[in-house]
C-alpha cells in the first residue's frame, strides 16, 4: 500500500492477488468497498475531502490508470536521492528530471515497479469468478452516450442491456437485476433491489456494480450498499456502456508504449477534459507535492 497526493493506493498487487483478496473478503459477510482508483480520482479528491475518505476507508484501492504506476515509480525514486546540501540546492531540477527518467522508462517499458489493474479488466474477472463460484450480482447505473461523450435521452435501460450481454458471455452467471434508472429516489432503487432479491431467493448481493460516474458512484455505495445488503460494492464508471457498445482495442503500438489514452482521445474527443485531469495535471500535481515533501 501506498499513498499518492494522500489517496491510498494499493499498488503491488497483481490481478490475481486482487480475485485472491475478494474471495476472502466474501466470507467474513461483512460490507466491501472495492474503488478502482486513477489519476482522475486522485485529482478529484484533493478538493473533496469525503470522496478521499472513501477511497482511503476502501478495502482495496485498486490501481487504476497507467500514470498511477509511474507517479508511484517516480515518488519512490526521489524518495532514494540523498538529501545533501547540493541536492537540495538543484531539487527542483533533480526531481524533474527524475520524472522525464521514469517517462522515459515507461516507453521503454523498463525499470517500471507495480501492475496497472484496468476496471474493466476487473469487472469481467469478477463476472467470471461470480459464475464458476455461484456467486451473484446486481448491475445498477449506466446511461447512453452520444459520440460527443453527452448524456442521450432515450428508453434504453443500458444497465439491463448490459445484463443480456453479459448472460451470452457467462451463461450461468447469475444476474439478480439491472436498471439505469436514474430518476429514481435512492429508497426507491433499493427498494427494486429488494423486490429483485426476492424474487430471485436471495438476502444479500454478492457483487453490486454502480455505474454512476465518479464520485457519485462511490458516496451511493458508502450511503446505501450497507442497507441492502451488498457484500462487495464496486463503482465502474463507463463499464456498462463498453460492455453494450464494445470500442476497438487500441492498435498493438498504442498499447506497446502504454499510449491508449492518447487513442482514446484521438478517436473520443470528447475526453480531453479526463485526459488533462490525467495530463498534465496530475503529475504536475504530484511533483509539486514531491518538491514540499523533501
Amino acid at each position: 500500500m501506498t499513498y499518492i497526493l494522500n489517496v491510498k493506493i494499493d499498488i503491488n498487487n497483481s490481478l490475481g492477488n486482487i480475485m485472491g483478496v475478494i474471495d476472502k473478503l466474501l466470507m467474513d459477510g461483512k460490507q466491501h468497498i472495492i474503488c478502482t482508483t486513477n489519476p482522475e480520482f486522485i485529482v478529484y479528491a484533493q478538493n473533496d475531502n469525503e470522496f478521499m475518505h472513501i477511497i482511503n476507508s476502501s478495502d482495496i484501492s485498486v490501481p487504476d490508470g497507467y500514470g498511477v504506476i509511474l507517479a508511484y515509480n517516480y515518488i519512490n525514486r526521489i524518495n532514494n536521492i540523498h538529501n545533501n546540501l547540493n541536492e537540495k540546492r538543484f531539487k527542483s531540477v533533480k526531481f524533474f528530471l527524475t520524472g522525464i527518467g521514469v517517462f522515459i522508462d515507461s516507453i521503454l517499458s523498463r525499470n517500471i515497479e507495480g501492475e496497472c489493474v484496468k476496471g474493466v479488466d476487473l469487472f469481467f474477472n469478477i463476472c467470471s469468478y461470480a459464475e464458476k463460484n455461484e456467486k451473484n450480482i446486481f448491475l445498477l447505473g449506466g446511461w447512453p452516450k452520444d459520440i460527443f461523450g453527452r448524456k442521450v435521452n432515450t428508453d434504453i435501460d443500458i444497465a439491463s442491456v448490459a445484463a443480456l450481454k453479459l448472460k451470452e458471455k457467462y451463461k450461468n452467471l447469475k444476474i439478480i437485476g439491472a436498471t439505469s434508472k436514474m430518476g429514481m429516489a435512492d429508497n426507491e432503487k433499493i427498494d427494486y433491489i429488494k423486490l429483485c432479491m426476492n424474487k430471485n431467493n436471495v438476502d444479500h448481493i454478492d457483487f453490486l456494480f454502480v455505474a454512476y460516474g465518479h464520485p457519485k458512484q462511490e458516496k451511493w455505495i458508502r450511503k446505501n450498499a450497507h442497507k441492502i445488503p451488498a457484500r462487495i460494492s464496486i463503482g465502474v464508471g463507463g463499464t456498462f456502456d463498453y460492455i453494450v457498445y464494445p470500442k476497438k482495442r487500441a492498435p498493438e503500438i498504442f498499447i506497446k508504449y502504454n499510449l491508449e489514452w492518447l487513442y482514446r482521445l484521438i478517436i473520443q474527443p470528447w475526453r480531453i477534459r479526463r485526459v488533462l485531469n490525467a495530463f498534465p495535471i496530475f503529475p504536475v500535481k504530484v511533483y509539486l507535492s514531491s518538491l514540499k515533501s523533501k
